[in-house]
């Protein structure tokens, strides 16, 4: 598993957010980039902070190729 921080947005580097469900532990998301697969971790910007993700299910379209479309998990970091 990699972890991608998208808290830094840019071209080529970005995502939306289509649905938060369940309190915004679940997401649907449109976003480019490459190399985010299933089961990977996805860092988002949350105001100040950051989330971390979970991706459950990752597809790319084949226009733009860096297009893809995921569902992802609320996954809290292990406190230390």
């Amino acid at each position: 598993m990699n972890t991608h921080d998208y808290s830094v947005r840019g071209w080529g580097h970005d995502f939306h957010v289509l649905e938060a469900t369940d309190n915004g532990m679940s997401l649907r998301l449109a976003g480019w980039g490459k190399g985010i697969n299933n089961n990977d971790y996805i860092i988002l910007p949350n105001g100040e902070d950051t989330t971390r993700y979970q991706i459950d299910n990752i597809k790319y379209m084949s226009d733009p190729r860096d297009q893809w479309f995921a569902s992802a998990s609320f996954a809290p970091r292990d406190s230390q």
